[in-house]
């Protein structure tokens, strides 16, 4: 077996959750305003319910294919050629999501906090650090994920709380205003955070109590439902109408944080919990990436492409994602068609072929 390690149900969904949620709450505010203006608190809703449906998809496929992941069972299904190219279509999407992921942070980092320093030094030093991380094994990105989330967590809840002088209630008004359109539109941008969730084929062999891992698969995608949802609700409640115009809103919305005179300033707050959470985000995506694909090659160690992937992820971080208006184009068109189209057909695709094999099986059992 590639992994010898073996984590909890829980550290898994923590996993799942820092990686998807720390991406999202600061820029999926102003993309979903666009579309669904005071509703975009609630697009995240639709999202979330194609999320438990993966979840459930890849635990049943798990079942039937135990201690495999969706790159080894899909050569079970469709055959070696149709697995073999379902899971390179997976991995290459992956990789390509995992370059966007590392420019974001680089992106955010640079811009409010280290405009001087080379975004290839910030790349460099988070990629390094995580792909120490994944070579630790399964194990240390669990232990790993015990330690920074709960602090993510108790972030995310001291800035809702400073914020609350700031809010003001009549800006999420009118609720529903244009129906329920909006609202579907807006959550055409955060299905592909949602839709991360497939991630958890990659780590249900490796669960030392199994049978707890949908559950905490579909509490982790409730967490970043409620997680979501609040830092949009609170974004449009401070700024309002303006909550479109700015990449991070949540950013921005924390600059108006002012107790007293006295404390003020809070930005480095959101800079812990960016850097905590984009750690995890990204030994998270290396290791889908690293052990999937000697998974797709037949070997026998994950840990040599490690550093490998780590380095090619930010030549091509800095190559695929110029700038700001080059992530929007991927935002609009490539990561929210192909993305969901990719992590909801394919194991929807694996189930209904693995129930008609196993149909066909039986009827021939039967029949001798």
């Amino acid at each position: 077996m590639l992994e010898h390690g073996r984590i909890s149900a829980l550290q898994m969904g923590m996993m799942i959750y820092s990686s998807i949620v720390t991406t999202s709450i600061l820029y999926l505010p102003a993309s979903t305003y666009n579309y669904a203006g005071k509703d975009l608190w609630l697009s995240p809703i639709p999202s979330a319910i194609l999320s438990v449906m993966i979840v459930c998809l890849l635990y049943k496929l798990h079942d039937l294919y135990p201690r495999a992941s969706i790159i080894q069972y899909s050569c079970s299904i469709v055959g070696r050629i149709g697995g073999k190219l379902i899971g390179a279509i997976l991995l290459l999407f992956i990789l390509f999501l995992s370059n966007q992921g590392l420019w974001q942070y680089g992106e955010f980092v640079s811009s409010y906090f280290l405009p001087l320093t080379p975004q290839v030094v910030i790349l460099g030093t988070i990629s390094f650090v995580s792909a120490l991380a994944v070579y630790g094994g399964v194990e240390v990105m669990g232990r790993l994920s015990d330690l920074l989330t709960p602090l993510l967590l108790f972030m995310f809840l001291i800035i809702l709380i400073l914020l609350l002088p700031d809010i003001r209630g009549k800006n999420m008004l009118p609720i529903f205003a244009n129906g329920v359109t909006p609202i579907l539109k807006g959550s055409y941008f955060s299905n592909l955070w949602f839709c991360e969730s497939l991630f958890i084929t990659f780590f249900l062999p490796f669960l030392k109590n199994l049978e707890k891992g949908r559950k905490w698969g579909i509490v982790s995608v409730f967490f970043l439902l409620f997680t979501v949802m609040s830092m949009n609700l609170v974004a449009l409640l401070v700024l309002g109408n303006a909550t479109g115009s700015f990449n991070a809103p949540l950013m921005n919305a924390v600059q108006y944080i002012n107790i007293a005179d006295f404390l003020s300033h809070l930005e480095a707050i959101v800079m812990a919990a960016w850097i905590a959470g984009a750690f995890i985000k990204m030994y998270v995506f290396y290791y889908v990436l690293a052990l999937g694909t000697a998974q797709w090659f037949n070997l026998s160690d994950y840990r040599p492409l490690v550093f490998p992937i780590a380095f090619l992820s930010v030549v091509l971080a800095i190559w695929q994602v110029p700038d700001v208006i080059a992530f929007r184009v991927y935002v609009q068109t490539v990561n929210s068609v192909v993305g969901p189209l990719l992590f909801i057909m394919i194991p929807l695709f694996l189930l209904l072929i693995a129930f008609l094999r196993k149909n066909k099986q039986n009827e021939k059992r039967m029949e001798q």
